[in-house]
């Protein structure tokens, strides 16, 4: 409990714990800046404030030999009462306490035991003579619920009710007597304490800051070398000081008087040739021992440029006695400039960090404060006067005893600040009663009159104070931004428009007062902590007469697509209407689009930058624009408010940071030509810029074309080509008017033919250059009448173009040349500098020019169902009909399928036997876009066959959807009705069973098996295979293969099964299982040999008596007949054209062969197989099933014989009596003989 008491009594007090508070506040906050946390922070603060009280309450004790227990509690509640009030700068939080009583006396009260020390005993009274209560006194603090003044009635009531019962039951049996006796005790310890404090400051050394105890010791130190090395030093230190006070002192005065001549001279010639001067706001000007002052910059506006001066102001801290108090004020960090404004010949500069302190000569203080100021300086006398409506000459104790009602210690007058039409001074102090805020306003004139120099501390009597101490004003910022207008329907009233940015919990309002500080109208923000009122402007953006109100809100935050909140900034546009009381929810919104660009954060009206009747208005977004140097966007007004798209964006010439239109400044001609100008203030580069209007030029563009072209009648002849066809005029006519605009005018203007369509497609062109455009050189003279010219154009013929529906637009827009060296042009075009016209081809529709067709469309489908994985091929079979009026531009629209692709079409129409036809995406799917004529005529019949490929149907459906239209361009009744074509989708998979027996046949001597030995009982080989084929189109699941060999691999079983090999991913299982006998079987396979059989060396020759007689009949050894091997095989999923395997080896037994010698065999196995499903989720059309049989054939012969000699003999001699033969029938045809060619001997002899 005591770590408890320590903490509820040091939390309150930690001026390094507040410290941090206030530190980490200005690091976030720079909008901030001299402004204080949000209330946020200090929310926080109060809530642990208030915990550690209600945890302590109960445990508060104290003793005093001459006050009472409950009078001590008194005080302790009365000291945290003051603890919870106790924040930056004395700050006031009023924290509700309600329902609290304190305990009786316990035993385990640290006052109690101590009580016990001093001689008291349990259900005794406290006081001396024991005559106090023994229960504790109950205080209830009511919650408030009425306002601040009922609960400080509340508060001063419970002080008074204490107060009086401890005067009834403490001291009322004391005798006066006794209260003397007290008195004199009293004065007597002080008297003692103040003679033991004057004698031990007789030893204490003030300029080593050292106590001493004893004389000697004190004499030593003074004689010794520290304390004289000291005393030197500070003697150099105060002479040096003097000079260099001196020195300063006199150049300070010498430089304020040139100013000041500087400043005479300046009016003077003001006076003179009337000129315009700048007035710029420095607050962080540096003044004298380099602090920072601030300061004001008088810039004069010329032509051949000007050198900026500073007006003089007093900015030394001043300090003055009147009477028993001692008024100063604190110049350093003032902030002077942070906010001027001008009226007539005078200069307003507001420094709303200036400080302020009272002291009184009995050591108390009003406490140094920043309670702001205003210096006005008159240029036409050079006179000075200053304004701080918020200073006071009560004593911080004034302000503990009234509980800080009324304290404006922390005003900072100045922040904001306007000036009305009629000279008043209207400032924003938005830490006024503790940052509640407040308004203040006074005549400039009434200012300077009741300015009284001599003493720092002056009322102007026609001051008047707006404020109001509500809960919900705590924290509220009431003056953050200040605006004058008039909002009561009356035009000799001014109406006061002032911001609270973080008015109800940071939610943030703006209040309009009327000038008997009666509320009319409190807007409300929208977002918490969007600071809405950071910057306020009045102006008539409609032109109805009525001032409008523009809010800023620099730091809302707007949803983004990612459900993330960005922080852009917002402008809220509230329009006065006619007959409206209220000002309603806002009209516009304009809302920032740079991320932590503080859109908003500055406001300025502009006046009327075009002439245009409506004014128009400038925001800022100081860290938005190109890497967030600072922009400023310029928005038009326009008779529904503001026009929601800026017309021009200024970006910052400075590097990042500058805060590039950190303020602005327009609806001022500085120039002189007639428009306003906008002055941006960038404090990061301490430039200002001066964006001068330039005068606007009123242009009027009218363009005269005829209604409609008919394109039979022909009326002109291409020069080219003397080609006839139809023309028509144009009439262009531009005239001008403006203020200050020079006398002759030079404009471009451009004329466009067609302009909605692409430059090659354009249907009409210039008669004379044949092109879709020109430019033309226009001079305005004198008063600028209407300069009008006229130009020929031509319809193109019909074959060159598609659209004859849709009208011709021509376009007719001016604009200025550019200038010569390439820099801003001198003049600004508004108004109506590009129009439109257009016109229409007349078509064949009858008397009402409005061709209206009936277009029917019919199909179906060949080639249907469409295989998954097959090559499909559809043909699509159209009827298009037009039973109505001609449909142009008419095309038969084909919606295809996914997977689906245009082949080919063709049609019945004389000389379109092949229809022009392209493919195109309309939102990712495919369309086939088919001319049918331009126009399809009245009772035109066209049919229609187009093909179709369609694929990759695995994730297609049951089916495919083909969607049909005739679609035109004209306007009524232009399409036909939509035809859906449903193609069935089907699984088919041909898978085929193959078997092959390797060998085929196999021929054994009879005698096989004589003379075998036992390792020799097996043989030859046989291999018997069976393949798959999946020959599509689709896929196959679930595939199961059965194979049934003749034999089970026992002795008496011709065959011996020795494996079974699988491949291409076939699981196969057999039963029973091969080569039960372990048999090595690397035997070599005989080939097959039908015709002729080699005689093994094994074979013998059987005696001619042991042959056998003849050949038995081939046996058929099958399952039928003979035991059975079952191999069952399963496959899940075969994809189209994959092959799978399965070979079966067995041996032939030896001893079977030779118990049979006569016996020939056919061996034969059989398979099947069948699939269960296909993986697609479309209806199957069968699935796929067959078997195959194998045989191989085992043939026996008996002894090969010798052939005799005498057969030889014959055969030899029969081929030579052949031969002898053929030769004499060959020599009998002259075949032998040859005929030579004649010699030239013989030719001569002849």
């Amino acid at each position: 409990m005591l770590v408890l008491n320590f903490i509820s009594v040091f939390f309150p007090l930690s001026p390094s714990l507040f410290s941090l508070f206030k530190s980490v506040v200005y690091k976030n906050c720079p909008t901030h800046h001299q402004k204080g946390p949000f209330p946020s922070l200090f929310f926080l603060y109060k809530i642990l404030a208030s915990i550690s009280f209600y945890i302590n309450a109960p445990f508060i004790g104290h003793i005093s030999p001459i006050s009472t227990f409950f009078a001590c509690i008194y005080v302790e509640l009365s000291l945290v009462h003051h603890l919870l009030n106790i924040t930056r700068k004395g700050r006031i939080y009023y924290w509700n306490i309600f329902g609290l009583s304190l305990c009786s006396v316990c035993q385990d009260n640290i006052g109690h035991r101590l009580l016990q020390k001093h001689g008291w005993k349990l259900g005794q009274g406290l006081g001396k003579s024991l005559q106090g209560r023994t229960d504790p006194i109950p205080i209830v603090v009511k919650y408030d619920v009425m306002g601040m003044g009922r609960m400080e009635m509340e508060l001063d009531y419970a002080e008074d009710a204490t107060e009086r019962r401890r005067v009834l039951e403490v001291e009322k049996e004391d005798t006066e007597e006794l209260r003397q006796k007290y008195k004199d005790y009293v004065d007597k310890e002080k008297a003692i304490a103040k003679a033991l404090e004057d004698l031990r400051a007789n030893f204490y050394c003030e300029l080593c800051d050292k106590q001493y105890q004893k004389h000697q010791e004190f004499d030593n130190h003074i004689n010794s070398y520290d304390h004289a090395h000291k005393q030197r030093l500070k003697d150099l230190k105060q002479r040096e000081f003097a000079r260099n006070v001196s020195s300063r002192s006199r150049k300070d005065e010498k430089k304020q008087e040139k100013a000041l001549r500087r400043l005479h001279e300046l009016a003077e010639q003001r006076k003179q040739a009337e000129c315009v001067y700048v007035v710029v706001g420095a607050p962080r000007t540096l003044g004298h021992s380099e602090e920072e002052t601030g300061g004001v910059f008088l810039c004069p506006w010329k032509a051949e440029g000007g050198q900026c001066i500073s007006l003089p102001f007093d900015l030394y801290d001043e300090t003055r006695s009147i009477g028993t108090q001692t008024f100063q004020t604190f110049k350093a960090g003032q902030g002077l400039g942070a906010s001027v404004v001008s009226w007539r010949d005078s200069i307003v500069a507001c420094a709303p960090w200036q400080h302020w302190n009272v002291l009184d000569r009995n050591e108390e203080e009003a406490q140094k404060t920043p309670v702001g100021g205003c210096f006005v300086a008159q240029l036409q006398n050079g006179d000075r006067t200053e304004y701080s409506p918020c200073r006071d000459n009560k004593m911080s104790q004034f302000y503990e005893r009234n509980h800080f009602r009324d304290d404006r210690r922390y005003c900072e007058a100045g922040f904001s600040s306007v000036v009305t039409q009629a000279g008043e001074l209207v400032l924003g102090a938005p830490g006024g009663y503790y940052f509640v805020g407040l308004l203040a306003r006074a005549p400039i004139a009434d200012i300077i009159s009741s300015y009284r120099p001599s003493t720092l501390l002056w009322h102007v009597p026609t001051q008047f104070t707006y404020d109001q101490s509500h809960l919900q004003y705590y924290d509220g910022y009431r003056g953050y931004s200040v605006a004058v207008g008039n909002f009561d329907g009356n035009p000799n009233t001014t109406e006061y428009v002032f911001g609270a940015p973080t008015w109800s919990w940071t939610l943030g309002a703006v209040e309009i007062l009327d000038s008997y500080h009666q509320m009319l109208h409190r807007l409300h923000g929208e977002q918490m902590a969007s600071y809405f009122g950071h910057s306020v402007a009045v102006t008539d953006v409609n032109g109805d007469g009525r001032h409008d109100l523009l809010v800023g809100a620099p730091l809302y935050m707007e949803s983004r697509a990612d459900r993330k909140l960005a922080e852009v900034g917002r402008v809220y546009l509230f329009l006065q209407t006619r007959g409206a009381r209220m000002l309603g929810a806002p009209n516009l919104l304009l809302t920032g689009t740079q991320l932590y660009g503080r859109f908003g954060s500055a406001i300025a009206p502009l006046g009327d930058l075009n002439r245009d009747g409506y004014n128009d208005v400038a925001v800022a977004a100081p860290c938005g624009g190109p890497n967030g140097q600072g922009q400023v966007l310029v928005y038009l007004g326009q008779s529904e408010g503001l026009n929601p798209s800026p017309s021009q964006v200024l970006d910052s010439p400075f590097p990042t940071g500058s805060g590039f239109g950190f303020s602005l400044r327009g609806a001022t001609d500085i120039d002189d030509n007639g428009y306003p100008d906008l002055l941006v203030g960038a404090y990061g580069a301490s430039k200002v810029v001066v964006y001068r209007a330039q005068p606007v030029v009123m242009v009027t563009v009218q363009l005269m074309v005829q209604d409609s072209l008919n394109p039979a009648v022909k009326t002109c002849v291409l020069s080219q080509t003397k080609t006839p066809v139809s023309c028509f005029n144009i009439q262009m006519c531009v005239g001008a008017t403006g203020h200050n605009i020079p006398e002759k005018l030079h404009l471009n203007a451009e004329l466009q033919l067609d302009r909605q369509k692409p430059r090659q497609g354009r249907r009409v062109l210039l008669l004379d250059s044949q092109q879709a455009g020109t430019i033309l050189n226009l001079d305005l003279r004198g008063r600028h009448n209407p300069n009008c010219s006229t130009a020929t154009a031509f319809l193109r013929d019909e074959a060159d173009f598609r659209d004859k529906l849709s009208p011709i637009v021509l376009s007719f827009s001016v604009s200025l040349p550019p200038e010569k060296d390439g820099g801003a042009p001198a003049l600004v075009l508004h108004g109506n500098t590009h129009v439109q016209e257009q016109t229409r081809i007349i078509l064949d529709c009858g008397d009402d020019d409005l061709c209206v067709p009936q277009l029917q469309l019919t199909a179906s489908v060949k080639g249907s169902p469409l295989l998954i994985g097959a090559d499909n091929v559809l043909e699509l079979q159209m009827d298009a009909a037009n039973e109505g009026e001609g449909a142009y531009e008419a095309e038969l629209t084909v919606y295809l399928p996914p997977g689906a692709h245009y082949m080919r079409a063709v049609s019945n129409m004389e000389g379109f036997e092949r229809l022009i036809c392209n493919q195109k995406k309309e939102n990712e799917t495919k369309v086939v876009l088919c001319e049918l004529g331009n126009p399809m005529k009245s009772n035109a019949q066209i049919e229609v066959m187009m093909w179709v490929s369609v694929e990759k149907l695995e994730e297609a459906g049951e089916q495919v959807s083909f969607l049909l239209q005739i679609r035109s361009k004209n306007s009524q009744n232009p399409n036909s009705e939509m035809v859906e074509l449903d193609v069935p989708v089907r699984a088919v998979a041909h898978v085929e069973l193959r078997g092959n027996s390797f060998p085929a046949s196999l021929v054994v001597a009879a005698e096989e098996g004589n003379g075998q030995n036992s390792s020799d009982s097996w043989g030859p080989k046989v291999e018997h295979t069976y393949e798959l084929h999946n020959n599509g189109p689709g896929a196959v699941s679930g595939l199961r293969l059965n194979l049934y060999l003749p034999s089970q691999s026992q002795p008496s079983d011709l065959l011996y099964i020795l494996d079974i090999h699988p491949q291409g991913g076939l699981q196969c299982a057999s039963q029973p299982s091969p080569n039960p006998l372990q048999l090595e079987w690397r035997l070599p396979t005989p080939s097959p040999s039908p015709a002729h059989h080699k005689r093994d060396r094994r074979q013998a020759v059987l005696p001619e008596e042991k042959q056998p007689s003849r050949l038995q009949d081939p046996i058929l050894v099958s399952c039928d007949s003979a035991p059975c091997t079952v191999v069952q095989c399963e496959l899940q999923e075969m994809a189209r054209g994959q092959r799978v395997m399965v070979t079966v080896l067995a041996l032939l037994s030896r001893s079977i062969l030779q118990e049979r010698p006569l016996d020939q065999f056919v061996l034969q196995s059989h398979a099947w197989f069948n699939v269960s499903s296909f993986p697609y989720s479309v209806p199957a059309l069968s699935l796929p099933s067959g078997e195959a049989l194998v045989q191989t054939q085992l043939l026996r012969v008996s002894e090969e014989r010798e052939i005799p000699m005498w057969w030889v003999l014959v055969g030899v001699l029969g081929g030579l009596l052949l031969l002898t033969f053929l030769i004499l029938a060959m020599w009998k045809v002259g075949f032998f003989k040859r005929n030579r060619p004649p010699l030239e001997e013989d030719d001569e002899e002849e």
